[in-house]
This record gives structure tokens, C-alpha cells and sequence, in this order.
């Protein structure tokens, strides 16, 4: 089968196109390797390393930005455009947005959607190659696993067989080849497991390789969870802990013990520990220990210092030239900036966030009020608490004042100066109407344009040097992978141990590096009441930390905040024709994976995950609110352009930058009250306002579309096999279906669980 492998698996090798770190050179570079047998490709350096860039490029190079990627790591919790991505399943921004202009339909909470395997959305990527092109349901070519996994494999052994005879200058040149090699597939794997579960195992060990009638076994989460760290240790000891100049972005010993405390702290958190709640949990206490190996590693390595006040915090996002060394960047992906090269190595964030007003065609990204109120106030104490409700003197009118200083930083409203290369364009957000429709001032037309909006945009990791005109084949740098994720990683291992004080040390340690006052515990308060309250406040500050950067949805899962393990099924609750449910009765119901057999807890709706962490409410049930400004929005303007343009109080507030000092910032927010005062600016929630549900946010212009709510079955934290797998046909029939899903290709409905027979068990104790 080795042979085999090579016969095939070479020819992908042979044509693959160069992508090394920060060289546009390493980027565009193609040469036909077809022609070259394996020993030719490993005799030179060079080549070989030009055959590991193709699966670079295919994995990790064409990963775009965050909600904006088309990689097989990371395009789960990234590409909206994606249809019925889990990625909408997040409280960072509402339904249709950005890449539609109305809510996804998936799991509306309709009383008719069915359970069966890949039922509801596009099929996800699966370790089977499907064998013909264009027909079947699953052939997206580098969205496979397996191909992939031998594609690498068998790079990693013609390593072992020929790289030694051809010495190097430097004499680690092979080690660290093939220590990327073996990160990437290590990588690769913790993709596929938290997607799918346990898989099939096949390293390049002799015993691992599978022959052409093998049938393997999935195996079971552990299992990988130790193999993906075993290969990761392995990285870590053939990398250096960092590159010149002209390999940045390639990984490193770092990056390698940075992924094993990721992927230690997936597998300790309650999707795949039914022991999560046990502070003796072995593996808590493995994330804790992958957590400070990892902050030892980083420290050593000079990783972590740049940031010491909100400025670089934010600049760390975008002002490190290619090749420079950025000390927050654990794991960075380089990006071309070149328009003459394949736009799917550029960075097109830009384009995705940039209001309409500044480049032509952008939507920008509107804010939930939910996001919008999380933020901490300025001491760092909450703006809300669990239930949503003000605390702390926040004023939610005005709820730009006296804001964590990554507000700032985070998010764009009203009289935000926008920089655009050599340029600036204040931006304005506010409703008004004309005929009997709405119009919106971020430069958007028609009546659409007021749809699904909100007071304020998403700002963050904005590029200033990104001209106009630039945004799609923007060369900014993504960082997939940041020091402060050491260090939020540490502290919720120590919060589920139970060691709140410690917690807090770490929380403490984030917190002043983006320059929250150090009082009271930089806002945290004396001391957390229990792990419960420690591990929710862990939660919150990456919701915070990483807003917008793709790292949200994987907590929601990995946590199972949408129903809390209890389950959530609307079907059961009943709906009715407008795809409402009532989410009350709708919580507790159907099928869970916490269902108190083979070890794990019984939980129910007064007693999961979610309630122990204090919320009284999961994500479910939950509906984003698009609140916007509203000008005189029972009285239709004379004419359809903005009609404040010309107002004088507009004009005396001054441009309100990311970096400007909060004094002067204090100064611009007394003009823009003043101004909105004087205009009679009210606050409008377009669902049941003045301008009705069409234009709310979890809302479309449809009866069945009014009124969204959040109905995230639990089936859906870990995707299934497609039905057809099981066709004997195909020949995957010893292969076992994920628990809540179906081995048959069948019409059940939601009110009948037990067609959901499958019984791949991922989450099962220690």
C-alpha cells in the first residue's frame, strides 16, 4: 500500500506550487515537478521544499481572515458565505451578514425539519475521497482529510528515505521540513476530530498504513486527542522557536506547544469530557500543564512582548512588515498583497468591514446590541449582567461612553474616522426615511440598505495603510494563533480545577496588557464565588479578546452554550407558520448527548452546563437585536440623500479615531450627544418599532422570516456521517454514525427521536 500511495499520491505532489512565509516570490513560483521521480524532488532542497508549499497553499495558505476563509482548518467557524455554516451560530453578528441580505434558513425552529444525516446543511468535509468528480456529495477535492493526510505522510517518509543523503548548510534543513509536515497533518487531525468526532488513525508508522481493503475503526476521542499531541511534541522538538526574516510564518517549536494547549483544552471541555466537572479531571490538569509548557516555551522565545497598552494591542493586528518578527503572533499566516496574484492568498477582511461609504461595494459588519453591551465599561466591570440587564451606571443610549478600551478599538459608530491608505471618510449610521421606505447613511441605497442593520460596525484588525481601491488583495498578515490565547487558555484550566486564584492572575495579566486600570482587580472584583463564576469569566473575556477573529463559535461549541447538554428541540415545542416556537418549552427536549448512560451526567433544563455557569437562559432561544439610530422616522424626507449632511452640530464633532486620547475622545462624544440632541436622534429596534420586523436584524421581509430565534439542535456539535455512506455500495458500512444521527437514509421528523440511532459516542468520562 506504501508504493501505492506514492504512485498516486506523487503526482499531487509533483505539481505543487510554491508558498513560503512573507516572499511574494514564494507565493507565485509554479514549476511542473511532473516529470521528476521522488528522488529527483528530494535531492534538492529546494524542490522539496517547493512540494510541501502545495499543501501548504491548499491548507493553510488560502485561509482568507476570520468569517472570511475558504480553508479546510478553519472554514467551519469562518466562511458565512458558506451555506447553513455553523459560523452564524455565533452572538458576534446577526443572520445574513456578511454574504446575504437575508437570515440562513437552517434550523429555524420550523416544526418540519428532519434529523437525518446532512439534512440541513452543505456536507462537511469527511475522510473518504469520494471516487468521481461533479456528481457525488463530497468531492471538494482539498476539503478531504485522508487524500491529504497520505499526501503528507508519504512527503514525511520520502523525507526519511532520501533527505539524509543530500547534506545541507544548515544541518536541521530536513528535521525542521519535516517537522512542518508532521504539524500540518497533527493540525489537520484536531480539524476533523472537532468536526467529526474520532477518526481513523494513519501516521507514516509501517503499522499505521492502511491497506486498499482495510477497514478501520474510528477511533475514539482520547485516542486522537494523544496521537494529535504526540505529533505536535514531535514538531516542537525538529522546529526552532522562531524564523528569519525570510521564513516568517512558517511554524515553530511554539506554535506546536501552543496547539497541543488548544487542543488539550477542546478535549477537557464538556463536548468531549463527560468529566468536565470534576477539578480533578486528568484532563483539566493536561490543558493546565500544555498551558504553562506552552507560556514557558513563548516566554523563552521572546513571544508576548510587544504588547503593553491598547495601541499595540491593536497595531499588532497589521503594522509588522513581511518578514519582521511579531511577538504576538504564535501562529501567523502571511499574506500577498500582490492584485496580479491569486486573490485567494490576499486578505480581503478589509473589503468584508469597510462600509460602503468608504469603499463602493463593502456592506460592512453590523454589531448585535448583544456584542455591542458585552464589552466591559472602562474599569473593566461589566456593562451587563448574565441576563442582559445594565449594571455599573452603563447608559446602553449611550453606550459608546466610558467603554473597555478594545471598544474603541473593536467597533466603529457615528463619527468614526475611517483611514484608508492616504485617506479618511467619516463614517455616519443612522436611519431615516423617504417615500414609505427606509434609507441608511453608510452609503448603502435603497431600502434594503436600512435592513439588518445597526448603531455601530465592526472595526477591528482594520488595515490604515489599506488604500481605497485595495481591500480585496489587502497583503495584511492574519494571526491564527495569538499569544493572549496562552494565556486565556491557562486560566480556564485553572478555573475548572477550581483554583479561582490563579484564574484570576492570568485574567489580570490580559487585562493589563490592554490597559484597564488595575483597581479592584482590574474590574474582575475581590474574588470569583466559585469555578462556576471563574470559568464563565474566562469565557467572557475571549469573547471579548477575540471578538471577531473566528475563535467564538468554537467555544460555543466546544461548551455547548447553545442548549447546555440538556437539549433544544423547537420541533417538540411546536412552531408555527412564522417558524416561532416558544423556547422555553423548547429547552429540555429531544435528543442530548448529557442523556445520564455510559457514565455521563443526566442533565436537564434546570440543571447543565449552561445553568451551572450561572446563565438562566443558553444561546438558544436567543434572538440578535439591530438596533439603529433613527432620525425622524415618521416623517419622510424630501429628498432621498442623507438630509443631516449639512447640519452644523454633525459638523462640529470631531473625528473620533481609534488611537485618540480619552480626554479628546470624552470631548468628541460631548459634540456627538449634543448633536443628536439637537436633531432629536432616537434609539429604534426595528422589530415591533416604528420601522417594522422587515428590517430587524434576525428578521427578512417574510412572515416566515419575522422574528428569528437561535434553535441549534445538539445533534449538530459534532457533524455526522451522510446516509449515504452507509449504502453498501460505497463499502463504508463498519463505519459507526455519530450518536443523535442516522445510519438510514429516512423521512423522520424531529418529533421522533429514535431514528437518531447512531452510536459513535464522543463524549464519554475519563
Amino acid at each position: 500500500m506504501k508504493n501505492k500511495i506514492a504512485t498516486i499520491l506523487l503526482a499531487g505532489v509533483a505539481v505543487m506550487v510554491t508558498h513560503t512565509s512573507c516572499s511574494d516570490q514564494f507565493l507565485q513560483d509554479k514549476r511542473d515537478y511532473s516529470v521528476f521521480a521522488p528522488a529527483d524532488i528530494f535531492s534538492d532542497p529546494n524542490q522539496a521544499n517547493a512540494a510541501f508549499a502545495r499543501v501548504y497553499a491548499d491548507l493553510i495558505g488560502r485561509y482568507n481572515s476570520p468569517l472570511c476563509g475558504a480553508d479546510v482548518l478553519m472554514r467551519q467557524a469562518q466562511n458565512p458565505n458558506m451555506g447553513g455554516q455553523f459560523s452564524y451560530f455565533s452572538d458576534e453578528y446577526g443572520f445574513g451578514n456578511p454574504g446575504s441580505t437575508g437570515k440562513q434558513g437552517y434550523y429555524s425552529g420550523q416544526y418540519s425539519k428532519q434529523v437525518k444525516a446532512g439534512n440541513h446543511m452543505g456536507n462537511p468535509v469527511y475522510w473518504n475521497d469520494p471516487r468521481t468528480g461533479g456528481t457525488n456529495y463530497n468531492n471538494v477535492g482539498r476539503y478531504t482529510l485522508y487524500p491529504h493526510v497520505y499526501m503528507i505522510n508519504n512527503y514525511i517518509a520520502q523525507i526519511d528515505q532520501y533527505g539524509p543523503d543530500y547534506p545541507q548548510e544548515d544541518p536541521l534543513f530536513w528535521d525542521k521540513l519535516k517537522g512542518q509536515a508532521i504539524f500540518l497533518r497533527a493540525w489537520l487531525y484536531f480539524d476533523a476530530i472537532r468536526l467529526l468526532g474520532g477518526v481513523p488513525w494513519y501516521s507514516t508508522g509501517m503499522d499505521d498504513l492502511p491497506e486498499l481493503t482495510d477497514k478501520s475503526d474510528r477511533q475514539d476521542i482520547a485516542y486522537c486527542i494523544d496521537k494529535i499531541c504526540t505529533d505536535f511534541e514531535q514538531a516542537a522538538t525538529l522546529l526552532p522557536d522562531k524564523w528569519g526574516s525570510n521564513d516568517m510564518g512558517r511554524f515553530t517549536s511554539v506554535a506546536a506547544k501552543a496547539m497541543i494547549s488548544r487542543v488539550r483544552l477542546y478535549a477537557a471541555s464538556p463536548i468531549f469530557n463527560a468529566s468536565w466537572d470534576n477539578t480533578g479531571s486528568t484532563r483539566w490538569q493536561a490543558a493546565l500543564d500544555a498551558g504553562l509548557a506552552a507560556e514557558t516555551a513563548a516566554n523563552a522565545a521572546g513571544y508576548g512582548t510587544s504588547v503593553n497598552d491598547i495601541n499595540t494591542w491593536d497595531q499588532a493586528f497589521y503594522t509588522y512588515a513581511a518578514g519582521a518578527f511579531n511577538p504576538e503572533a504564535i501562529i501567523l499566516i502571511p499574506k500577498n498583497g500582490n492584485s496580479n496574484f491569486d486573490s485567494k492568498y490576499s486578505n480581503s477582511w478589509e473589503a468584508l468591514i469597510r462600509p460602503q461609504v468608504i469603499d463602493g461595494s463593502g456592506a460592512g459588519i453590523p454589531a448585535p446590541k448583544q456584542m455591542i453591551d458585552a464589552f466591559p465599561l472602562a474599569n473593566g466591570k461589566r456593562a451587563v449582567d448574565l441576563n442582559g440587564t445594565p449594571v455599573n451606571g452603563y447608559d446602553p443610549e449611550k453606550f459608546y461612553r466610558n467603554r473597555d478600551p478594545r471598544f474603541y478599538r473593536s467597533l466603529a459608530f457615528s463619527g468614526c474616522e475611517w483611514t484608508t491608505g492616504s485617506a479618511n471618510t467619516r463614517i455616519w449610521l443612522y436611519a431615516y426615511k423617504y417615500g414609505s421606505q427606509y434609507r441608511y447613511t453608510d452609503g448603502t441605497t435603497g431600502d434594503g440598505g436600512a435592513m439588518k442593520k445597526s448603531k455601530a460596525i465592526v472595526w477591528k484588525m482594520s488595515n490604515p495603510n489599506v488604500a481605497k481601491g485595495s481591500e480585496t488583495y489587502a497583503g495584511t498578515d492574519i494571526m491564527e494563533y495569538r499569544y493572549a490565547e496562552i494565556l486565556l487558555n491557562i486560566a480556564e484550566a485553572y478555573a475548572a480545577k477550581g483554583d479561582v486564584s490563579n484564574c484570576m492572575n492570568y485574567l489580570k495579566k490580559i487585562r493589563a496588557r490592554v490597559g484597564i486600570p488595575s483597581a479592584d482587580n482590574y474590574g474582575l472584583g475581590a474574588a470569583f464565588a466559585n469555578k462556576y463564576a471563574a470559568i464563565e469569566a474566562c469565557l467572557h473575556e475571549r469573547r471579548i479578546e477575540f471578538a471577531y477573529e473566528g475563535k467564538r463559535p468554537w467555544d460555543l461549541r466546544r461548551w455547548l452554550l447553545f442548549d447546555g447538554g440538556a437539549g433544544f428541540d423547537p420541533g417538540i415545542a411546536g412552531a408555527n407558520g412564522d417558524g416561532l416556537y416558544d423556547p422555553n418549552l423548547a429547552w429540555g427536549q429531544g435528543w442530548r448527548i448529557y442523556d445520564g448512560n455510559d457514565g455521563r451526567p443526566n442533565y436537564t433544563k434546570t440543571d447543565n452546563v449552561v445553568t451551572k455557569l450561572g446563565y438562566s437562559f443558553p444561546l438558544n432561544g436567543y434572538k440578535h437585536t439591530g438596533e439603529v439610530w433613527g432620525y425622524q422616522l415618521n416623517t419622510a424626507q424630501a429628498e432621498e440623500a442623507d438630509p443631516l449632511e449639512g447640519n452644523q452640530a454633525r459638523k462640529d464633532v470631531p473625528a473620533i479615531t481609534r488611537n485618540m486620547s480619552d480626554a479628546d475622545r470624552n470631548a468628541a462624544f460631548d459634540k456627538l450627544d449634543a448633536f443628536y440632541a439637537s436633531v432629536g436622534m432616537v434609539t429604534e429596534d426595528p422589530v415591533g418599532g416604528t420601522m417594522g420586523f422587515k428590517y430587524g436584524m434576525d428578521s427578512g421581509s417574510g412572515n416566515a422570516d419575522r422574528d428569528y430565534l437561535f434553535s441549534f439542535r445538539g445533534w449538530y456539535y459534532v457533524y455526522p456521517l451522510h446516509y449515504d455512506f452507509y449504502d453498501p455500495a460505497k463499502g463504508n458500512d463498519w463505519l459507526k454514525q455519530n450518536a443523535g444521527w442516522m445510519y438510514a437514509n429516512a423521512n423522520g421528523n424531529a418529533t421522533d427521536t429514535s431514528i437518531q440511532n447512531g452510536d459513535y459516542y464522543y463524549c464519554l468520562p475519563e
